[in-house]
């Protein structure tokens, strides 16, 4: 269980490293954001994060469900169209034979079409069920304690909403980026176990931990010889900064993959 959702960190990472390289030139760490202050409170960013998910996956379960109905009284009008041709008899063999094949083509179409519309409406749902039972989680979920600082540095790119450079598209960065010396040291956060360490598309290296209730992310490092299953304090060294940049994300455990909130309200002062 805890493979697989190391696993679902690390895919949602590399889906979405485009965006966490991109911001727009000139911004300081919080100048298209809120500052430390206004920063939104996390077990309120995590309640909104699940309702949204919920109200888009109910209109997208409508939806879908609507395409399935259409589809089902295209498919009975099409049976029996193909019912009648194939039932018609003509004096030429060949074009009865050409049309008998043609109508079981279309059914053929038709089936596979309704296939993917009912698979993905049992995809929704279970997606719709895991929501549910996240809502529930919420009851018992503890925030993480205070996170010491990955290396010293300033942040650079902050978490949430920002405009992509070129398309002017509006995207959200899942973890902040601290400006660093070059392989600058990076360390544990707090104390947990390494679930995964090694390549993560778009950030160079990184390590997830795992802390019990939430996990950490320490990214964009250089080559890791940490083993899966080690346990980690808060301060011991995870590896060097590959670059002048070093990112941190923060997942609470709620949901298949957890859930990612902001980590600079998190840090210790």
């Amino acid at each position: 269980m805890r493979r697989r959702s190391a696993l679902a960190i690390v895919l949602a990472l590399a889906a979405t490293a485009d965006a966490n390289g991109h911001r727009r030139k000139g911004l300081g760490p919080r100048a298209s954001g809120l500052g430390h202050s206004q920063k939104e409170d996390p077990r309120l960013m995590i309640e909104r994060q699940i309702k949204d998910e919920g109200d888009v996956l109910g209109r997208t379960i409508a939806t879908v469900d609507e395409k399935l109905a259409m589809a089902d009284a295209a498919r009975v009008a099409r049976l029996r169209a193909a019912v009648r041709a194939i039932e018609v008899q003509d004096d030429e063999g060949m074009a009865t034979a050409r049309r008998r094949a043609g109508a079981r083509m279309l059914l053929r179409r038709d089936a596979a079409e309704r296939t993917l519309l009912a698979d993905e409406v049992v995809r929704l749902k279970t997606a719709q069920a895991q929501v549910t039972a996240a809502q529930g989680d919420l009851v018992n979920l503890v925030m993480p304690a205070r996170l010491a600082q990955p290396v010293t540095g300033s942040i650079a790119r902050g978490f949430g909403p920002f405009e992509h450079d070129r398309t002017h598209a509006m995207l959200t960065r899942h973890g902040i980026d601290f400006e660093v010396d070059d392989h600058a040291p990076a360390v544990a956060p707090a104390d947990g176990v390494v679930r995964y360490a090694g390549p993560i598309r778009g950030l160079d290296h990184g390590a997830i931990l795992d802390h019990g209730t939430y996990y950490t992310v320490v990214a964009k490092l250089g080559e890791l010889a940490l083993p899966v299953g080690a346990h980690v304090a808060r301060g011991d060294r995870l590896g060097r900064a590959a670059h002048h940049r070093v990112y941190l994300e923060v997942r609470v455990k709620v949901g298949p993959g957890g859930l990612p909130v902001d980590p600079e309200p998190l840090l210790a002062r």
